[in-house]
């Protein structure tokens, strides 16, 4: 369930900060570029020292730490919408991402001044944020990789909307370099459904948007950049509160999954436990079926019943709780029909219950393959 906004640099060496002369700046000038890759690294460095996995970690450890996630973020957690820009899945997302905010950083960092920078950095995370919770809100997500989007977005704002103040060759290699990042990395990530594309064209629209007013030329005046961030703060501000208010709020389906695995790891164990003791004639008939009833049957049922009132889940999802509960109800027919079996002594029971088993074993086939 969780998606890597995973994402490949391949801007050519023409569209790199040389292009024009905003981009001859040095990384010295490039403060806020600098602050914001070395706060990724720490909390990353944070994550593996409290015993997160360094290449892989789940979509269970990143959501301990403020991954982006529908059925929290939505039900009063909504600070997870920034901090989950500073958290990736693991060495690999980090280092691709902090490698072409280096690239494109320092040149926007130039190009609009730090503080607004700063938020067109922040605000195209959140949009990026913001359309992963429309998209699928019941995915955990995080990384840069939305703000790094809004930086090429503003870029092409400004390319279209300041043409006339750059020279045609710098221009054109501007151009053609956000181009084919953006489109090798949408063509990317509609081949890897792990790569979170709602964040990443969140992030861009949002970015552009941005850029049309908030990234000025140097000609431009202080007091008005000054309005433009306001508009800017304003613009996330609303963004941030819109989201809230107008998405359904999913039920924690992560969550209950994962009450469900206990639950039935717990059953089956207890339940082929009990079966082996009950053909060594070590549990009598009755003492089986008292354990079936008393032991596993009222767990089940219970999770059953919270598996089944999950609300606000989009259509896969919808789709994989109802074979879940299929599944469910044809495992629990298995156990009552054995215990009936056993209790009454009919054989042909015994044997139904086997059949459902079999069903039981089939929909859990489904489950699997539905979950990939």
């Amino acid at each position: 369930m969780a998606h890597e906004e995973a994402l490949v640099n391949l801007e050519p060496a023409s569209a790199q900060p040389d292009a024009s002369d905003a981009a001859q700046r040095t990384w010295a000038s490039a403060s806020i570029t600098l602050a914001i890759i070395a706060l990724n690294a720490l909390v990353y460095l944070v994550l593996v020292i409290r015993g997160v996995s360094w290449i892989n970690p789940s979509a269970y450890d990143l959501l301990a730490w403020g991954a982006d996630y529908g059925p929290r973020t939505l039900n009063g957690q909504s600070w997870r919408m920034l901090v989950s820009l500073f958290l990736h899945f693991g060495i690999i997302h980090l280092a691709f991402n902090m490698w072409v905010l280096a690239n494109i950083g320092p040149f926007m960092e130039s190009l609009s001044g730090r503080v607004s920078y700063l938020l067109l950095y922040i605000v195209s995370g959140l949009g990026g944020g913001a359309a992963s919770l429309v998209w699928h809100p019941t995915t955990v997500s995080a990384g840069a990789s939305g703000a790094i989007f809004g930086l090429y977005g503003a870029l092409l704002a400004f390319l279209l909307s300041h043409r006339k103040v750059i020279a045609p060759e710098a221009l054109k290699s501007l151009r053609k370099g956000a181009l084919v990042f953006i489109g090798y990395n949408v063509l990317f990530g509609l081949a890897r459904p792990e790569v979170d594309m709602a964040a990443h064209l969140g992030g861009l629209c949002t970015g552009f948007l941005l850029g049309l007013f908030l990234v000025r030329t140097p000609s431009q005046e202080v007091s008005s950049a000054n309005g433009r961030n306001a508009a800017a703060i304003i613009f996330g501000a609303a963004l941030v509160i819109v989201t809230l208010l107008a998405l359904p709020k999913p039920d924690d389906i992560l969550g209950e999954f994962k009450r469900f695995t206990d639950t039935e790891d717990k059953a089956i164990s207890l339940f082929k436990a009990s079966s082996e003791k009950w053909k060594a004639n070590q549990l009598s008939n009755q003492q089986f079926a008292d354990l079936v009833e008393q032991q596993i049957l009222p767990n089940w049922r219970a999770e059953r019943e919270s598996v089944a009132n999950l609300k606000h889940l989009p259509a896969n999802q919808t789709k994989l709780t109802v074979t879940l509960v299929r599944y469910m109800d044809a495992r629990e027919e298995e156990w009552k029909l054995l215990v009936d079996g056993v209790r009454s002594g009919d054989g042909a029971k015994i044997k139904q219950s086997l059949v459902k088993g079999k069903e039981a074993d089939q929909l859990a086939g489904q489950i699997v393959a539905g979950g990939k």
